[in-house]
């Protein structure tokens, strides 16, 4: 198995932008809209978000290899992460601002797209690599807000995070620079721009960040049970399916493209888009699970980093812990994260604080000193947040 992974990072590191550590746009990115119109594209323009998935990456096999006793291996893959990590810095931010994408010209000289500074397609910020890079730690505390404070100003509509500042323009169907985003006749999903999946590690951005009332919000607005209470401008929808997207209901893309910032404003009804698509409804779990209520479960440790909103202090969650049943009760004080303390029927368990570097972390207990306090009945777990 490891000879697999060792040919699949030898490709990634030959598929980069010359003279950089930063991964070459190839075919694409998760966004299918944005396949590249000019195969020439491929090599010479790079995503800022594949940037920061790969730097995940490395950082993860990283911490893997160190736990399995190859610090060798393991400290090769942190000094490639460094790496990335500087040219991230140092290529992909422009007067302060993340670009989506960065082009490459012959003689050195790089074109910002998807940034202020592009005068070509007409789009000046995107969501996916501020998210991601926030998640990952790739931005500076001063960085992060600064990169929220754009989302909440240009991102954000009444439905939730959305991929762009404004779409990308159709013409009809001649292509210049990305393939379905200029050709696509339906305005819906991520030519619609409001991705559900993206609004997810949105909330995920906003619970590594620790914006406890955006995160919950964003959570609300992805559920579709009492929709039009969190979206008033929304049309009913099934409560019991997950939506890939929300949807204006525009009649085509010119509509869509001269009245796009009437949405809002709250003048245009927002429909559910596909149903039970894909991994989101079981991205939206995780995040419930593991970032609203903050739950994260090992063999070898309990890890408690709940962000919960104050207006919700008292909250209590029945769940299974290392095969017993409990219910967690949050006690939240006023940034609704970051535990100061935690008892296990009635008895306070040590624990060790994880790194996060915008906000105090999680809890880590040891299951070694978790699991004698636990009892076959039902148990009580409290959470003592800041």
């Amino acid at each position: 198995m490891w000879g697999h992974v060792e040919r699949a990072l030898a490709l990634i590191a030959r598929r980069v932008i010359p003279n950089t550590r930063l991964a070459a746009y190839g075919h694409g990115d998760w966004n299918d809209s944005l396949q590249p119109a000019d195969p020439s594209m491929r090599e010479r323009l790079c995503s800022a978000w594949t940037v920061t998935l790969h730097y995940e990456t490395s950082v993860t096999l990283a911490a893997a290899l160190r736990r399995v006793d190859r610090p060798e291996l393991a400290a090769g893959f942190e000094a490639t992460a460094a790496a990335i990590r500087n040219d991230f810095q140092r290529l992909l931010i422009a007067d302060d601002t993340l670009a989506g994408f960065a082009y490459w010209h012959d003689d050195g000289r790089i074109d910002y797209w998807l940034h202020p500074r592009d005068a070509a397609t007409g789009i000046h910020y995107r969501l996916l690599p501020m998210i991601h890079a926030i998640i990952n730690g790739l931005l500076t505390p001063e960085q992060a807000q600064q990169h929220i404070g754009y989302i909440q100003q240009h991102l954000l509509g009444p439905d939730g995070a959305r991929l762009f500042d404004r779409p990308v323009a159709y013409q009809g169907g001649p292509q210049r620079y990305f393939q379905r985003a200029e050709s696509s006749t339906f305005f819906g999903r991520e030519i619609g721009i409001m991705y559900t999946h993206a609004h997810l590690r949105y909330a995920e951005a906003m619970a590594r960040y620790g914006d406890a009332d955006a995160c919950f919000r964003a959570l609300r607005q992805a559920t579709p049970i009492a929709i039009r209470a969190a979206v008033p401008s929304a049309n009913p929808r099934q409560a019991n399916c997950y939506y890939s997207s929300s949807d204006a209901t525009f009649a085509d893309r010119y509509e869509a493209l001269e009245r796009y910032a009437e949405i809002n404003a709250g003048r245009v009804a927002l429909e559910g888009g596909w149903r039970v698509y894909s991994s989101g409804a079981g991205i939206a779990l995780r995040l419930i699970h593991e970032c609203f209520l903050g739950l994260r479960r090992g063999t070898a440790a309990l890890v408690l980093d709940p962000v919960i909103p104050k207006g919700l202090d008292g909250l209590r969650a029945e769940v299974d812990v290392a095969g017993c049943r409990a219910t967690v009760v949050y006690r939240v004080a006023r940034d609704g994260h970051g535990p100061t303390g935690v008892t296990v029927n009635g008895i306070a368990v040590p624990f060790e604080r994880e790194a996060n570097p915008y906000r105090s972390g999680g809890a880590r207990l040891p299951m070694a000193a978790l699991a004698p306090l636990l009892t076959a009945g039902d148990n009580e777990i409290v959470v003592e947040l800041a």
